[in-house]
Order: structure tokens, then sequence, then C-alpha cells
């Protein structure tokens, strides 16, 4: 225990110095809230992959794969660096000449500049705060199990160590300390993937011997159909696509490069450090299976402990260590992007949207910080239904959302402002709606449906609908002046060039 003891302090001591480098850097809310648009293509796209693959993504696909099989991995793997393409190729140009052209630093002021009504930059303003706070709720949790395992504590303990540890970095360096910690974690997490796939793997007897005692005991695990409906596994990739191209870490990234040309290659390098990473889930959870069926491994009533009980019975205290090391990477990574979007939402966005301009931004910003740190930290304590919040008010909020007034607002020049608002709070409403209707018993959905990439669709048709049956001039010459402007920077920076 002293040696993964000894990896994860010096862990943190980088993240204290990466989040103490940033602080001098620090000269306005610009630094704080984008990075100063200084970011290169190379430490944007691992920081993007990063602050996506969270710790559900590391440790939740694992325990899926031991429980589902292969379809628990396939779409994660194979298609969600799909999302990637998507959004490079829909909204990085776009967003990043907007940026140039006015002074959009977040998701709702993408919004103020598109749509003219102040109840679209509110409602996104309120969702963004809302869904940051539970996303930081669930990393907290996750913070608190592993810093508990790793300290040899408690879990309330845990989740108190790693959230003053993000806090400290982020706080002090704002979007910039969060960026520079994502790529080192990013990095870290490629590595501690790759080396994961070798070691178990190898326990479980090798790749082939693995696959082969865990389709004799089971045929079906290794199918794409093995326990869900195959309708059930495309509305998940639906989910999985969409809800990624429309997270707002990922959005945000594209308003602080440094010039469009870093766009090239971007996308390329996110999709395939996203799908090493996804050989941890992978490897780990059909090697648990395989040594289960073996008789290695007791069949585990909490999947969720799937790759504790891995690293705690079948790898070498500095193997453990490492592994430890970079899911509090995976985890930390979302988390730190969150914060700052939280913070944004408040001192920004919503302060923004009520006609009202916050002096001392970077002040009010480090504080705005802080409380979101703080409700998450509340919640996840005082909470028995964390897992409630981010299941309603994660992917699938978020990607109902933001999904159609951003993507398709800044393409489409008869979306309007009052179908942004009803989208933003259908998305948050019928996403929290089904999540505890469902769990309550209250209403059972069809096996073939999953309801987040049911939502997203409805969500997307409503905007539509709204957008069709209440046309506004005004949004149109607002899309108009917009698109003219992002033409302009397009040409300045073709004459440069």
């Amino acid at each position: 225990m002293s040696v993964v003891l000894g990896i994860v302090i010096v862990y943190f001591i980088v993240m204290f110095g990466i989040g103490y480098w940033a602080n001098t850097k620090m000269a306005s809310s610009r630094e704080f809230l984008v990075a100063g648009q200084t970011l290169g293509f190379f430490v944007m796209a691992i920081a993007t992959f990063s602050s996506i693959q969270s710790g559900f993504g590391m440790i939740g696909h694992t325990a899926n794969t031991y429980a589902w099989g292969m379809q628990a991995i396939v779409a994660a793997a194979l298609l969600v660096p799909l999302s990637f393409a998507l959004s490079w190729f829909l909204l990085g140009s776009r967003l990043y000449r907007l940026a140039r052209s006015h002074d959009v630093y977040s998701v709702p002021d993408v919004v103020k500049v598109r749509y003219p009504h102040r109840s679209a930059h509110f409602s996104m303003s309120i969702a963004m705060f809302v869904g940051s706070v539970a996303y930081m709720t669930a990393q907290v949790t996750a913070m608190g199990v592993i810093v508990g395992i790793i300290f040899d504590t408690s879990v309330v303990v845990g989740a108190i160590i790693g959230s003053l540890v993000v806090a400290a970095y982020t706080i002090a360096g704002g979007m910039l300390a969060a960026v520079w910690t994502d790529l080192v974690q990013g990095l870290l997490m490629i590595v501690m993937s790759v080396a994961a796939f070798v070691v178990a793997t190898r326990t479980a007897g090798g790749w082939s011997d693995m696959l082969a005692t865990v389709e004799g005991a089971d045929p079906g695990f290794l199918s794409l159909d093995a326990t869900q409906p195959i309708t059930w596994i495309f509305s998940f990739v639906f989910l999985a696509v969409l809800g990624t191209a429309a997270q707002p870490q990922l959005v945000t990234k594209f308003l602080m490069l440094r010039s469009g040309s870093e766009l090239r290659w971007g996308a390329l390098v996110a999709a395939v450090a996203y799908a090493v990473t996804t050989l941890f889930a992978l490897s780990i959870g059909l090697a648990t299976r395989a040594l289960t069926i073996d008789g290695r491994a007791p069949e585990l009533a909490n999947i969720d402990n799937t790759t504790t009980w891995f690293l705690d019975n079948m790898t070498a205290p500095a193997f453990a260590g490492f592994v430890m090391a970079g899911l509090l990477a995976a985890i930390m990574s979302s988390a730190s992007s969150f914060i700052t979007i939280g913070a944004s939402s408040l001192t920004r966005d919503l302060a923004g949207s009520l006609g009202r301009t916050v002096s001392r931004e970077l002040m009010w910003g480090r504080l705005a910080s802080a409380f979101v740190v703080l409700c998450a930290l509340v919640f996840s304590l005082y909470l028995t239904q964390v897992v409630f919040l981010l299941g309603a008010i994660g992917w699938a909020a978020f990607a109902a959302a933001i999904f159609a007034p951003v993507v398709l607002g800044l393409y489409w020049r008869r979306a309007t402002g009052i179908a942004t608002t009803v989208a933003v709070g259908f998305g948050i409403v019928a996403n929290l709606a089904v999540t505890i209707l469902t769990s309550e018993g209250v209403i059972t959905l069809p096996a073939y449906m999953q309801a987040g990439g049911f939502v997203i669709a409805c969500g997307a048709l409503l905007f539509i609908a709204v957008s069709v049956l209440f046309p506004s001039r005004t949004s149109q010459q607002h899309f108009d002046r917009m698109d003219a402007q992002v033409v302009t920077v397009a040409e300045r920076a073709r004459a440069t060039n």
C-alpha cells in the first residue's frame, strides 16, 4: 500500500505544480475561462478526450463489460470516437471563428450571440450550472471511492481529499490549469490503458485463451445482442455519439484554439486516444469474467467493484498504484472542466442573461469555482440518490439541451430563441422525469428503447417544430449578422495565410 500511496502523492504534486504555473499566467477572465485562447491542436485534442473519458467511462464500462459482455464496449470503443469527428467538422471552425469575432467564452455565450431572446441565454446558463454540479457530484463520489482505497480511509474522507486537490489547482489556474492537467492526465490514461490490457489478458491466459474461456461458458457473451436488444444498442449509440458531440467540456475547447489551422488533425488524435483508453474496460472486464468462470474469482455481487477487485487481487502493488493514479486522472480531468464551466455559468452567463455585468470577474470566477465544488461535495455526502442526478442530468440531458440549439442553430437560419428555451427545459426535465418514474416503477419503458436516446430525438424534433411553428424574424437577422461576421473572420484568415 505504501507504493500505491507514494505514486498517487507524486501525481498530486504534479497537479499542484501545473496549478501553480497556471496561476502565474492569470491576467484576466480570458485565461481563467478559455485558457487565453492559446491551445494548439495536440493539447486541445488530448484535453478534449480526457475530459470526456471520465471515471464512469473507465470504471463503469469495465463493470458493464464484466456483466454484459462485448456489447457494452463496442459502442464506446468503435462508435463514440465518431462523435469527435462530428464535433470537429460541424462545430470546430464555426465556433473558433465565432470566438474570434465576439467575446465568446462558453456555450451560453454562443446562444447569446445566435439568439436575441434573453430567455434562451438564461435557460442555457441554468442548464450549464445544474449539469456541471451533477457531473461534479458523480466525480466527487468516484474520487471518494478511489482515494478512500488508496489512503485506507472512508469514502467521505476520500471525497473531501479528492475535492480539495482538484479544487486547489482548478481555482488557482482556471481552464488553463484544467487543460494542461488534462493533457498530463490524458497521456497517463493512454499509457495506463495499454499496460492494463497487457496485464489483464496475460492474467487470463492470453487474449485467445481468455475469449475461448468466456465463449465456452456463454457463447452469446461475445455477441453484440448478448443481453440487450439490438434496438437498445443502436439507441444507446445514438445517445453516446450525439451526447459526446454536445458535451460542453468538448464544445468550449473550440473556443480556446489559437488558430483555425489547429483543427486539422485534432479529431483524429482525440478519437484514437479515446479508443485506446477503452482497452482498459475491455481487458479487465473480460479477464475478470474469464477468471470467474475458471473459479479464480468470485461472482461479484456489485459489478462496480470489478476494477478494484482485479487490482487488489491480481496485480502487483506498484502496478495497482499506477492504475489508481490513471483512474484519478480520468475522474479529475472531467471534474476540473466542469468546475470552470459551472463557475462561468454563474459569474458570466447567468449574470449576463439578467443584464448585469460582474466586475472583478477573475476573483468571482474563483469564488464560484469553490461554490461548485462545495455543492457537489455536499450532494455526494448527503444525497442517497446521486446516480439519479447523474442519469437525469448527464449525457442525455446535455445532448437534448445543447445539440439542437447549438449544432442546428449555427447552421439553420430559422432556429429561434423560443425553441432553444423549450428544448433546454425539455432536455433537463424530461430526463429527470424519465429517470425518477422508471426507477420508482411508475412507468416501464419497452425493452427495445433506451431512454436517453429517445429523449435526445424528441428534444431535437421539438426544437425544429417550435422553430417552424413560431418563426422569428429577429432570430433570422441575428443569424445573418453572425454568419457575415464568421465569414469575415474566415476571409481574414485566408488572406493572412
